[in-house]
């Protein structure tokens, strides 16, 4: 981990206690049985385990150390599927459909597991593949397909499946509303990261959202938390000016965006910017100008302003 992932790491946890609220937020579940397709739709092929269903308490069963990055997205529960061609156990795709109760949940969880140089692919809201492995999410729900190898019939009725249960799920294919605060001009695609939890992993803690820009050639990471009251974000504030105070830099006030903040020089993140705007924390920080960071972080500041 590199010492900007790191300082990163250490932002998003001053503002311990925080989080995004979610509108999307459901109570009712999703029959997700009902998304599996038919062994008759693929011909030659049968159902090898399953379905099996998981619950939050029993999800490390399958998924074992990686349970807790899901449980902090807000899993619901999960149905695993292996298909079969021809009966043959080592000729197979795995399908695992997981329901994360919210659609920012869905999105979240997709892009943190989303790798590098991945292929897109037309599923769903969002949707991609990397060798045998594909995923996709929709609505509530994430979808993660495996093969057991590269051979072309096995990566085309992945294909196929992915392509058939991401159609099928309910609801639309918009992004979660809260990335709406986000500026457009300069923002890097596919960047937009929600952060349900200490990038670490260890312990609970709601977070916020993050985008990378480039403007004039030069980059920078525009980030925001909802702490739910003007106290909760002021408390926070305060909190991450005493962490950038520990560097011995000086720490400047910014008194013109918001209700006011601070500029901070981090030796991980570079020079930035946080300030407080009603219940949110904001913030900028990379190697934009002082004054591009500014004019950045202003334009999220108004469009927070217009959040319900």
């Amino acid at each position: 981990m590199t010492g900007r992932q790191l300082g990163s790491v250490g932002l998003f946890l001053l503002l311990s206690g925080c989080g995004c609220r979610s509108d999307e937020l459901e109570e009712a579940g999703v029959d997700l049985t009902r998304l599996l397709p038919a062994p008759s739709s693929l011909e030659g092929w049968n159902i090898g385990a399953g379905p099996e269903e998981y619950l939050p308490d029993d999800l490390y069963q399958y998924i074992d150390g990686a349970a807790p990055r899901y449980l902090t997205y807000g899993f619901r529960k999960l149905v695993h599927v292996r298909y079969e061609m021809g009966g043959d156990p080592l000729s197979s795709d795995t399908l695992d459909l997981f329901d994360m109760g919210s659609k920012l949940g869905a999105f979240g969880l997709y892009r943190s597991l989303m790798p590098g140089g991945a292929v897109a692919q037309d599923w769903g809201t969002e949707g991609h593949r990397s060798g045998t492995v594909a995923a996709a999410w929709k609505d509530r729900i994430y979808v993660q397909g495996e093969a057991d190898d590269d051979r072309a019939v096995l990566i085309s009725v992945l294909d196929r499946i992915m392509s058939r249960v991401s159609s099928e799920v309910p609801g639309d294919t918009a992004l979660p509303a809260i990335l709406a605060s986000l500026p457009s001009e300069g923002r890097v695609p596919l960047s937009e990261r929600y952060v349900a939890a200490d990038l670490l992993g260890h312990t609970f803690r709601p977070g916020g959202v993050s985008a990378a820009y480039e403007i004039d050639g030069q980059e920078a990471e525009l980030f925001f938390s909802d702490l739910g009251s003007a106290d909760a974000a002021a408390e926070a504030l305060a909190s991450l000016r005493t962490h950038q105070s520990q560097w011995g830099a000086s720490i400047d006030e910014v008194p013109s965006v918001g209700t006011g903040g601070f500029r901070f020089s981090d030796p991980g993140l570079g020079s930035g910017i946080a300030v407080r705007a009603g219940r949110y924390v904001a913030g900028v920080y990379g190697a934009l100008s002082q004054d591009a960071q500014l004019r950045l972080l202003s334009k999220l500041v108004d469009r927070l302003g217009l959040s319900p």
